[in-house]
């Protein structure tokens, strides 16, 4: 009979720890979804919470912060979050550092172009077929260092023989964001525009606001 109530009590002692576990993933889930919103507004307002928490768990967490946000978003809305987070977090940084290169994909060039790719990516010999020479000139008066760039493998290559002080990115949002979460977990700032459309071929940037940030970071 003892033994009777002992293995109840067991079971009922389970029952409430299971409960109790249950509703503590369930509150801190809860938490986490306000706390993404509630980031997202203030990042929206430029204003970030908690920079520095919110940063290691973007670098190092980023994985389970999409597989969690994909409860409640999209793929694509949690890398533009992640993109308009680094550029917020690193723009002063940005703005500190001398030696700074640009990168831009191969794929904004005009179909017809007749640029060669070079061990230092694409070089751009300013045929005006597309707006890559309008960039170019605009990003060497205010002191970056250009490369269009076919792969990411060419990126590594920048930063081991360039050694960069920041890196400005062009890119779709995916590679974008995995590219400043690379460089951010290297300590080099970083700041990125997404492409208006990608593809691989014939993309489209926001040249006009691309070029006002050059000129204003």
């Amino acid at each position: 009979f003892l033994k009777v109530i002992d293995i109840l009590s067991l079971e009922g002692f389970l029952q409430i720890v299971g409960i109790a576990t249950i509703t503590i993933f369930a509150l801190a889930f809860i938490s986490f979804v306000l706390i993404l919103i509630i980031g997202y507004v203030l990042l929206k307002k430029n204003r970030l919470i908690f920079p520095n928490l919110a940063l290691f768990l973007m670098d190092n967490f980023y994985s389970i912060l999409l597989r969690l946000f994909l409860l409640i978003g999209t793929e694509e809305t949690f890398y533009r979050i992640g993109i308009e987070f680094y550029n917020k977090y690193y723009e002063y940084k940005f703005k500190k550092a001398k030696k700074r290169v640009l990168v831009l994909p191969h794929c904004l060039r005009d179909t017809r172009c007749p640029a060669k790719l070079t061990p230092n990516g694409v070089e751009c010999i300013f045929c005006n077929r597309c707006k890559i020479a309008e960039i170019i000139k605009v990003a060497n008066e205010k002191g970056y260092k250009v490369y269009i760039i076919p792969v990411s493998t060419f990126l590594k290559r920048i930063l081991k023989e360039e050694k960069p002080d920041a890196v400005f990115g062009v890119a779709c949002n995916r590679d974008l964001f995995y590219g400043m979460n690379s460089l951010s977990r290297k300590g080099i700032p970083s700041q990125g525009q997404p492409l208006l459309r990608d593809g691989c071929i014939n993309t489209l940037v926001d040249v006009d606001e691309l070029i006002t940030r050059l000129k204003s970071l």
